[in-house]
């Protein structure tokens, strides 16, 4: 290229564009029609973004995203990604650099030999951060492969499988790159949704978003090979340009599935998330030929514009600005703006901070705000801020995001747009985001923690008022501190403590005694026994747990935490074991050495609960609650008891871990014709437990003349089916019994002909049956799905918790349930 210079097999223009303030008019000897000047620019904005993106990496990462390319189009043995010798390879046009030869040769790969044959790749293209303001050291590459249109299924899957090669072997660099198979008419055409790399997953956004994806892909994209992105307004098809699609067409529809999926997203990522659910709200509340940003941005190009402005997060962020300007939002802006600073990863106050390509557009920014120093130190020590910083900025974008979804959904019903969404990835995003935005006191969420390394603490204080609060002490005598978590119970204190990493086998902690602060050993001794029964990595939950009832997978019980009778008990222990005596009915008083049991539990939607029962019946009362969840379950649960006691910790733990085994174990064999009963005494009171398909209830039996006064030796017994008044679900057919759930509405649909026979249970389990003629499921299910998304509206607090839906059909004789309209293949896959 004239006044140019070749990078890797790319022409590239002298002057990069990587600086401030950098305007370039039209290219000398470009030719004057439109489609000759539009390609010219879209290679030089493309020159100037990879070299930007290049100039944030360190030498070695920038050497391993030029050998991208390179391992794609070449395939043979020794190069990272062979899975054989069928694999596809080659890449549109794309020819193999000297210094990419040499840089195969310093990690000492072989030197490869071009394919022959037609490629079977269109292009390679990262998008997303990488070369904008949005990308920083903690980055990971977004890279799309799209492919050449006429593969196949099998060659799909080993495209796929030598990505995933290629994927794990940058990771040995600390280079992560996540790749995309696209199919060039995946935009455009009715493709097969439920092709693996299509499907909804914890990476991909299936159906949810379409128009929107193309948007920023075509305003982020950086072409690594192969074909130009023709992505201009009113681009053409041609040989070597990649069209994917006109983003004007089908925007409008997608707002309410692209918000929910940002919302997913901003679990994990909640800073990102909100500039992209807010620019969403922004696009929704504009005129209807409103400019897009990829217009803009298109714009400012043809204007010869290539300075650190016209950047996609830069024009992402001005966009949103003038929209909560003119709604005079200044709360939502000030927290889009610390959102916007924190994704760049530039410290302006660091002094060790390297001066790159963004550093003094962000200043003139950050000056034109109005922050002082004292916010930009803040901000810049994001790296170490503590649990209770980071819960407090948690909680404020989670409130904004859902905020404007709240916005996005009155737009979507005003207008009666329909989304396209599958119904069931409607429901497994809903199902996921109700296991973090249910706002259920019982429930504690993991911590996100965004920016920090870490957020351990030497030393932690619980003060008890009208709620436990737990407080950080930086130093021994700190009668201050500074508020991390506050909760109804100390179980849930101490459990969120645990949880989160704020608490470790090192911590020290402290209570209040009186006008005393003291040293809490006991407290520290169970937090250690507690730590290693925590799961230490995320906790997996693939498709089929969401479209399933919840089980446990884990139950700890705690034993008497806030109050312990044992501490006036005067016995020995020793007699209590040589005895076999009843800690729960001890001595001629017979006392009840357990005054409370707390339940930490972890279920197979990656929830935590916490439950607190006080008092002589609340072992019961703690039983009923775990043996639904039991019974559920689909593998041995993990079952732990530890007592807080100061005196018989061994015998309590013991006899209430015997109870949770014998729990679990009944609860799995109840029968559709008995019940099992097992007596207990608590105290000076006999109880019997009784188990069937439908769980457990407990019944006073101290004073019942019946057969069952006559069966409390301690054993248990199988007895006729009794009439008790808890068991509201025992009319109903047993398969549904096993699957009902409290806190869920669920759908059991059996057709029968060209009707439906459908069974309903609420979320508090009352039951309701009809028969709906001239009736097909999908065409139900698609109905009340719509019908309780656009109802959350008018609903006081954003409702996520979707209805579950199950399939009744018969099987050689035996009602069988499956969950409706996830393909078996799907089921495992992680979400």
């Amino acid at each position: 290229m004239e006044n140019g210079r070749l990078i890797d097999g790319i022409s590239a223009p002298d002057n990069s564009g990587v600086g401030e303030g950098v305007f370039i008019e039209a290219l000398p000897g470009s030719r004057n029609d439109k489609l000759s000047r539009s390609r010219d620019l879209a290679a030089r904005l493309n020159q100037v973004r990879l070299a930007r993106a290049q100039a944030l990496l360190s030498p070695l990462k920038r050497q391993l995203l030029k050998l991208i390319p390179a391992l794609f189009h070449c395939h043979a043995r020794g190069l990272p990604g062979y899975n054989g010798p069928f694999a596809p390879s080659g890449i549109f046009d794309y020819r193999i650099s000297p210094r990419v030869l040499e840089t195969l040769k310093s990690l000492g790969l072989p030197e490869p030999e071009s394919p022959s044959g037609l490629p079977a790749i269109e292009g390679i293209y990262t998008m997303g951060s990488s070369g904008s303001f949005g990308q920083n050291r903690f980055s990971d590459l977004d890279v799309w492969l799209v492919h050449h249109p006429e593969l196949g299924p099998y060659e799909l899957q080993q495209l796929r499988e030598k990505a995933d090669l290629i994927g794990q072997w940058l990771m040995q660099y600390q280079l992560e790159a996540n790749f995309y198979l696209v199919h060039p008419r995946q935009f455009t055409s009715k493709l097969d949704d439920d092709a693996p790399d299509r499907a909804m997953g914890h990476e991909h956004s299936g159906t949810a978003q379409r128009w929107l994806l193309l948007e920023e892909f075509y305003r982020s994209h950086i072409c690594l090979a192969g074909k130009t992105v023709a992505w201009w307004p009113g681009a053409q098809a041609a040989p070597d340009l990649l069209l994917l699609g006109d983003v004007h067409q089908q925007l409008a529809g997608e707002y309410l599935g692209a918000a929910l999926w940002q919302l997913y997203k901003g679990l994990g990522a909640p800073h990102k998330a909100l500039l992209k659910v807010v620019l969403l709200e922004a696009y929704a509340s504009g005129e209807a030929n409103q400019e897009l940003l990829t217009d803009l941005l298109w714009k400012r190009t043809c204007e010869g514009d290539f300075s650190a402005g016209n950047d996609p997060y830069c024009i992402l962020y001005e966009r949103i600005e003038s929209y909560l300007t003119k709604l005079g939002d200044d709360r939502r802006l000030e927290l889009v703006r610390r959102c916007f600073y924190l994704k760049c990863g530039v410290r302006l106050t660091a002094r060790e901070q390297s001066i790159d390509w963004r550093f003094y557009k962000l200043r003139s920014m950050v000056e034109a705000w109005g922050w002082d120093e004292e916010l930009l130190q803040r901000l810049d020590a994001s790296e170490n801020w503590h649990a209770g910083q980071l819960l407090w900025f948690n909680r404020q974008l989670n409130e904004l995001m859902i905020r404007s979804y709240q916005t996005l959904l009155k737009f979507a019903a005003s207008r009666q747009l329909n989304s396209d969404m599958r119904i069931d990835e409607l429901g497994m995003l809903t199902r996921k985001l109700h296991t973090y935005f249910s706002g259920d006191s019982d429930q504690l969420v993991r911590l996100n923690l965004l920016w920090s390394s870490g957020v351990a603490e030497q030393r932690l204080r619980i003060i008890h008022e009208h709620q436990f609060l737990l407080v950080r002490m930086q130093h021994d005598g700190d009668t201050e501190g500074e508020l991390l978590f506050q909760g109804d119970t100390l179980a849930a204190v101490l459990a969120w403590a645990c949880i989160n990493g704020v608490a470790t086998a090192q911590t020290a902690w402290f209570r209040d005694r009186g006008d005393d602060l003291i040293p809490d050993r006991r407290l520290q001794s169970l937090c250690r026994q507690i730590l290693p029964l925590l799961p230490r990595n995320e906790i997996k939950v693939s498709k089929q747990d969401l479209c399933n009832p919840w089980y446990f997978r884990q139950v700890l019980f705690l034993l008497n935490l806030e109050q312990d009778p044992t501490g006036q008990w005067q016995g020995q222990e020793m007699m209590v074991d040589r005895l076999n005596a009843n800690v729960l009915s001890l001595g001629r008083d017979k006392r009840n050495m357990l005054a409370g049991v707390d339940i930490l539990s972890i279920n197979n939607w990656g929830e935590f609960h916490i439950h607190h029962y006080q008092g002589d019946k609340a072992l019961l009362q703690a039983l009923v609650y775990v043996a639904p969840g039991l019974k559920r379950s689909k593998e041995e649960v993990k079952l732990d008891v530890l007592s807080h006691s100061q005196r018989l910790t061994a015998q309590l733990s013991q006899t209430v871990l015997n109870f949770l085994r014998q729990n679990a174990r009944l609860s799995h064999h109840g029968k559709t014709a008995t019940t099992m009963m097992q007596p207990v005494q608590i105290g000076k009171e006999q109880y019997g437990l009784f188990y069937s398909t439908t769980g457990l209830v407990w019944q006073d039996l101290s004073d019942t003349k019946s057969l069952f006064q006559q069966l409390v030796k301690g054993h248990v017994v199988s007895l006729p089916r009794p009439a008790l008044p808890d068991e509201p679900l025992a009319t109903l057919p047993e398969a549904i019994q096993h699957y009902a759930t409290k806190g869920v509405t669920q759908y059991f649909l059996r057709q029968d002909g060209q009707d439906l026979d459908v069974f309903v249970l609420d979320e508090d389990n009352a039951q309701q049956h009809f028969v709906q003629k001239n009736s097909e499921i999908g065409a139900m299910v698609k109905r009340i799905s719509h019908q309780f998304v656009f109802g959350a509206q008018h609903s006081p607090g954003i409702r996520f918790n979707m209805p579950q839906f199950f399939r009744l059909e018969r099987v050689n004789g035996e009602l069988t349930l499956s969950p409706f309209g996830i393909a078996s293949r799907e089921l495992n896959r992680e979400f």
